[in-house]
């Protein structure tokens, strides 16, 4: 079945990209099985957080800003560290990534362990034209994706998750997230 899934992504995805360029770079996409967690070319997901911060500020134009906190997870009673980071846009960017300028950036740590990722490229096209430039590489950090549609793309793994969307004008958005962990944010009970 996953197997399917594969071809159906990759017949969506020929619309997106040239198709022989995009066939060789689906065939020689790591499976999900030889990537480890989910994350950006130098922090992923679940990182430490002092190496994560290090890793993320050398994205940004000026150190970003923190607020720490406590949540709950799901059902249970007790409080996680929370610290949710962000940046302050100059000019409308925060600073750069794969040459493109974030004009959004957050991070989420719980426990402090990277959690989330999420970040809005300003591209000069949209993101068939991001992929363009940066396909093989978006591939080698998440591997095969498990759906595609003309308004983005989506990667799963049982712990992580990745979606690529285009949100017009040349804004793309992408957020990497460890789905356990944001649900039970999000889903408190």
């Amino acid at each position: 079945m996953k197997i399917i899934h594969y071809c159906l992504s990759a017949l969506l995805l020929f619309a997106v990209a040239g198709c022989d360029r995009l066939e060789q770079d689906m065939l020689s996409a790591p499976d999900d099985t030889s990537i480890d967690r989910y994350g950006l070319d130098t922090v992923k997901l679940g990182e430490k957080r002092p190496e994560a911060v290090r890793q993320l500020q050398a994205l940004l134009d000026k150190p970003m800003q923190c607020k720490p906190g406590k949540t709950g997870l799901g059902d249970k009673r007790k409080a996680y560290r929370l610290e949710e980071c962000s940046a302050t846009p100059a000019n409308g960017s925060v600073g750069k990534l794969w040459d493109e300028n974030l004009s959004f950036f957050k991070a989420v740590f719980v426990e402090d362990q990277l959690c989330s990722l999420e970040l809005q490229l300003n591209t000069t096209g949209d993101y068939e034209a991001l992929y363009d430039v940066h396909g093989k590489k978006i591939l080698n950090l998440f591997g095969k994706p498990d759906e595609a549609k003309a308004t983005g793309v989506l990667w799963q793994r049982e712990t992580d998750e990745a979606t690529l969307k285009d949100l017009g004008d040349g804004k793309v958005r992408l957020e990497i997230r460890n789905k356990q962990v944001m649900q039970a944010l999000h889903h408190k009970g």
